[in-house]
């Protein structure tokens, strides 16, 4: 096997990264995300290990337990390709990716939490409400816009550098400056927040019942709206098919004038 067929394409890049997307597709209890990292690793073993039993072993390497954040999974993903092109080229034979994914999935998934749970997704909640109390209906499509443009940049971003760096964490760090934006984020949430309620005695919901049904029938109906969805859930109805049902309910009795 000659190292110019063992080289990472380009395209094999690519594909581990739309895989990465999958990644929480599958749990086990005992390995988490074990088996959505070993599906997004695929393209880049096939393409190393034209053996089938080579290919099946480490195959069965990286289906050992992992967990991090899902979105900072792409720079482990990266640096795995790398440790697994160095291995299969003959450039360092010794290099054990199983301690490098150790090594990473725990500070990753305190680092991510903190940055994407508890500051990127509070900042684009907030500006949407923001943008949704002027009357606009297109807010939820801003916090969509808002939200997944920056986590899909990054995990382009951190898989290329993850393989670059070869799962490097202080070039990380020292490259994205996650604390920093967090505390940034943050603070233009808290601005955000505050604005809104400086002017909220101003906001008037749009979202109401017409006609001259009583109050106490309004909230008789949203009771029974709510035990029918808990019902539904008790008895293992979808929730994401729930939603979409009452969403598109919602979306009828708008066009129809009753809401």
């Amino acid at each position: 096997m000659t190292e110019s067929r063992q080289l990472i394409r380009p395209m094999d890049m690519i594909s581990v990264f739309f895989r990465s997307f999958l990644i929480q597709a599958s749990w086990s209890f005992d390995r988490m995300q074990s088996l959505g990292f070993a599906f997004a690793m695929l393209p880049a073993l096939r393409r190393l290990y034209p053996d089938p039993e080579e290919f099946r072993s480490r195959l069965k390497l990286h289906m050992e337990y992992f967990n991090t954040q899902p979105y900072l999974a792409s720079f482990i993903l990266g640096a795995a390709v790398r440790t697994e092109e160095e291995r299969a080229s003959g450039r360092n034979r010794t290099v054990d990716v199983s301690a490098i994914k150790n090594r990473l999935m725990a500070p990753l998934g305190a680092l991510g939490d903190s940055f994407f749970w508890g500051a990127l997704k509070p900042l684009s909640v907030t500006i949407a409400a923001a943008v949704l109390a002027t009357g606009a209906w297109w807010a939820p499509l801003l916090f969509l816009v808002l939200y997944n443009s920056w986590h899909v940049w990054l995990r382009a971003d951190l898989l290329v550098w993850g393989y670059h760096s070869a799962g490097d964490v202080v070039s990380l760090i020292g490259r994205y400056r996650f604390t920093r934006m967090a505390r940034l984020f943050k603070s233009v949430s808290l601005a955000v927040l505050g604005a809104m309620l400086a002017v909220l005695c101003l906001w008037t919901p749009g979202f109401q019942l017409l006609g001259s049904a009583p109050v106490a029938v309004n909230a008789a109906i949203a009771l029974l709206v709510t035990l029918a969805l808990v019902m539904a859930l008790a008895r293992k109805g979808s929730p994401v098919k729930l939603m979409l049902g009452l969403a598109a309910v919602c979306i009828g009795l708008a066009y129809a004038g009753v809401v």
